[in-house]
């Protein structure tokens, strides 16, 4: 499994890059085509550019040319791939170890009706989505984007009350991520067949075949960055422990929308860039501030704690998976090597552990074992006496 993960990760990596990176090439040229008067016949903008030692020169038509090119690109499998690898990840870390990685610890669904809850939600978002994009709300752009910021958020708050935090995390960008991919398998492509199909008969081309594909590829654009932040988040315990997990992740899904419009009119040569960067700017600023950990009350009477008292709540809590030999009944090795067996291992270690048990509860993982505030209340008196030492 770990093979697995590590391949699939790779796979799904680079078919991402890939895709995103054309989304972000095809976005940038639409918004720098040369559109000035005197375009030739057919032709609605130009562009000269320069790279990797050699002149480039592309132009739009404005509906098709003359005559269908022998060699035509499609971008296509790019995102297709991109999804099945993704999906194919997903099974890999979450869905074959349900019980320790996708359901909540004290949650009382199984991990069959967990995993059929994800599934659910990945189409019932893709469901939404489509539906409002084929109504007269695609006109209002702001209006889309508002009922979508409702739906992550709803799905947050819900995924949240029966999904470890980070696998809440991955599930929503995972919806995301199946409405990019859709928009290109059920509006984008079928769209440009009908371009192709039109150059080929010589036929009348409507504006809405090309709307169509235009809107679906913009909002894909849109879906970019808050899917890759999410996608990096789920390294970063900051984000997604705590309580107010799914907070933080509409503030993600805000700011890094807020990040890729400036981006958007800036390239367009639009107002509203600089207010919308100060927007995204103040947001990120508030975000750093209230995700700052709390500070650890220390234990009454200011009581010393010992190694010994410590390293109980260690090997209880912790060294069930972080072991040359874990009794764990999901990890065989111990996750990234980290083991908790000796005392020397656990002093060399101690900004870790103090990171991940006490900055943060992201450790255990999904608090499988349970561990109390208690217990960690006594680990951070423990490893604050360390350091004062």
């Amino acid at each position: 499994m770990d093979w697995l993960n590590a391949m699939l990760r790779f796979a799904h990596f680079i078919t991402g890059i890939a895709w995103i990176g054309a989304s972000f090439y095809f976005n940038w040229l639409e918004n720098n085509l040369n559109r000035s008067v005197g375009q030739k016949e057919g032709i609605s903008g130009h562009l000269w550019a320069v790279h990797g030692g050699g002149f480039y020169y592309l132009e739009k038509f404005k509906s098709y040319p003359n005559e269908l090119p022998k060699h035509l690109h499609w971008f296509k499998w790019e995102a297709y791939f991109t999804l099945i690898t993704g999906f194919a990840l997903f099974c890999v870390v979450y869905y074959y170890n349900a019980s320790s990685y996708l359901i909540k610890a004290g949650s009382d669904i199984s991990s069959f009706t967990g995993i059929l809850l994800s599934i659910a939600g990945m189409i019932v978002g893709w469901l939404i989505y489509d539906n409002v994009t084929k109504s007269s709300l695609v006109k209002k752009q702001w209006l889309v984007s508002l009922i979508m910021l409702v739906v992550v958020a709803i799905s947050a708050f819900f995924y949240a009350e029966i999904f470890t935090p980070r696998a809440m995390f991955i599930q929503i960008g995972a919806m995301i991520g199946v409405i990019m991919v859709f928009n290109v398998f059920f509006v984008i492509m079928p769209s440009q067949r009908q371009l192709v199909q039109a150059c080929v008969e010589k036929s009348e081309l409507g504006e809405e075949i090309g709307f169509r594909g235009y809107i679906r590829s913009r909002n894909n654009n849109y879906f970019t960055l808050p899917v890759l932040f999410i996608m990096i988040s789920n390294h970063y315990p900051i984000f997604y422990s705590g309580e107010n997990a799914p907070i933080v992740l509409i503030a993600i899904f805000v700011i890094t929308v807020l990040i890729r419009h400036y981006f958007n009119l800036e390239g367009e040569k639009k107002k509203g860039g600089k207010r919308t960067l100060a927007l995204a700017t103040i947001l990120t600023a508030i975000a750093f501030y209230a995700l700052i950990p709390e500070q650890i009350k220390p234990l009454k009477n200011n009581r010393v704690v010992s190694f010994e008292e410590a390293n109980t709540i260690i090997q209880n809590r912790c060294a069930t998976c972080h072991s040359k030999s874990p009794s764990d009944d999901t990890f065989t090795t111990a996750p990234s090597g980290f083991t908790l067996d000796t005392k020397q291992e656990i002093i060399n270690t101690k900004d870790l552990i103090y990171t991940r048990t006490i900055s943060s509860d992201s450790m255990p993982f999904g608090n499988k074992t349970e561990m109390t505030q208690e217990e960690r209340q006594i680990l951070a008196s423990w490893l604050n006496s360390l350091s004062k030492n």
